[in-house]
């Protein structure tokens, strides 16, 4: 399993100061960005991160992805195409219960590739009734109710990382929530392992970084 630190951070300052501190031991990100409409917290919004980096165009060694815990997704894609020309984004994640299904195309709005994210609450067959697997570049399962860090794992969210390989998945799939030392023995104990964890608080707020990533190294 990769490791991509999950980063929630209000304000700019916070974002890279957080970045910097992580940054000795990973390369690789993914910064939450929400809007205080789709979930109850609103953290930096990316035109804040492109004004900071226009100023300090550092980073450029680091891959960044980026979760849309937003209302206006197609806004933000928008205004990712444009930060892409300073810092490299891998994948864009939007949520899965943002989407009109009937009017909405993952293909075209960006050469980023565009994720789906699934709340607790969608189930794939909710998915697959919309989209074809084999259409989607990567998927990510929240294992909390996302919007703040601290929520509580659930558990029952890692059955459908099973489900979606026995139909045959085989892009990459995230695991987004709660992934930390009291967690991850119940993750490494599946038959399917996701591809990519994202520890947030765990990492963000550790006391001991350091203890804290060879920890993680141990278990992945």
């Amino acid at each position: 399993m990769q490791i991509c630190p999950s980063i929630l951070e209000p304000t700019a300052e916070s974002l890279f100061r957080t970045i910097n501190r992580l940054s000795p031991f990973y390369k690789y990100f993914q910064i939450d960005i929400a809007d205080g409409i789709f979930v109850p917290n609103k953290t930096v919004q990316i035109e804040e991160i492109k004004d900071t980096l226009n100023k300090d165009s550092l980073y450029k060694d680091c891959l960044f992805d980026f979760h849309l815990m937003v209302s206006d997704f197609k806004s933000d894609i928008n205004k990712l195409n444009e930060l892409k020309k300073i810092i490299n984004i891998k994948n864009i994640f939007i949520h899965y219960s943002a989407i009109d299904h009937l009017k909405f195309k993952i293909e075209n709005l960006s050469d980023i590739p565009i994720g789906l994210t699934l709340n607790p609450q969608d189930q794939i067959s909710d998915l697959t009734s919309h989209y074809a697997l084999d259409t989607i570049p990567c998927l990510q399962i929240m294992s909390v109710t996302p919007g703040v860090q601290g929520n509580p794992f659930l558990p029952d969210t890692l059955n459908k990382i099973e489900q979606l390989r026995v139909l045959g998945y085989k892009s990459k799939i995230f695991l987004d929530g709660a992934v930390n030392d009291k967690t991850l023995s119940v993750i490494n104990n599946l038959k399917y392992k996701p591809d990519v964890i994202c520890p947030g608080s765990f990492l963000t707020k550790a006391k001991d970084l350091e203890a804290n990533v060879n920890y993680l190294k141990k278990l992945t």
